[in-house]
């Protein structure tokens, strides 16, 4: 176990659900700093569920075992319930929301699960980081050692930093170890959702519809999220929960308002 100058208390969950890899690589990486870490995650895969929270129906917190919690709400209502309901006057070191399988790049971060449950914990003042990992064309080349050994470091220096009310969103390429080429400090892209929607008819006839994940092909901007995986690098890029425009609110031909 790594050594930090106390084992941190650490929240764990991932939009992909209870039984997703990806969570359970989770667990394993934050084995390394702490045996003290509670997991709450989503019974289903809530993948593009954001900020979600669930107010049209009641909520059930599922127990399956000393550290693990299954909720039937979202990734959000996982991370409320277990700060409300489950630790209550525990205030976590940090929370890990992922690993999710596939990236979270530029403007998906207004659409990601994994992402919107990372700020939640920002929104509470707890540092947060949310991981998702390039997904592998077959198993055969499905690197994740290579990713675990810089995802400590930046836990590491996270958990040690004075970083409060942020969310560290974090992609790690596909790649081994020897091939990825560090880590980059970088801002989110603009690359917007722009996938068509398949139309198709269900056995009564009523037509449906279904989203495909296509997105924009705009030229790359240097030093973004986007620019670093390209690139091979791991990227690192710390959102925050003000979304003020504040150029806006600066410029002097808005003083009429």
């Amino acid at each position: 176990m790594i050594k930090i100058h106390k084992e941190p208390f650490i929240i764990i969950t991932n939009d992909d659900g209870i039984n997703s890899v990806g969570l359970n690589k989770a667990v394993t990486l934050v084995k390394n700093f702490t045996s003290n870490f509670i997991v709450v995650a989503p019974e289903k895969n809530c993948s593009g569920y954001s900020h979600f929270i669930t107010l049209s129906k009641p909520v059930r917190l599922t127990k399956i075992s000393t550290k693990y919690y299954t909720c039937d709400g979202t990734p959000t209502d996982c991370i409320m319930l277990c700060l409300s309901q489950l630790i209550q006057r525990r205030k976590p070191d940090l929370i890990v929301s992922g690993i999710n399988i596939g990236e979270n790049l530029g403007d998906d971060v207004i659409y990601s699960g994994t992402v919107g449950a990372a700020l939640e914990g920002a929104l509470s003042g707890i540092k947060s980081i949310s991981i998702s990992k390039l997904q592998a064309i077959d198993r055969e080349r499905d690197y994740w050692s290579s990713a675990n050994k810089y995802l400590i470091k930046i836990i590491k220096i996270f958990l040690n930093s004075k970083s409060k009310n942020i969310c560290l969103n974090v992609n790690v390429p596909n790649l081994k170890y020897k091939d990825i080429r560090g880590v980059k400090l970088v801002k989110l892209a603009r690359r917007k959702p722009m996938g068509k929607y398949i139309v198709r008819k269900d056995s009564k006839g009523i037509p449906y519809y279904w989203l495909t994940t296509d997105r924009t092909t705009k030229k790359i901007e240097d030093y973004t999220d986007l620019w670093a995986i390209k690139r091979n690098f791991i990227s690192l890029t710390p959102l925050t929960t003000d979304i003020t425009n504040y150029k806006f609110i600066n410029k002097k031909d808005n003083e009429n308002y």
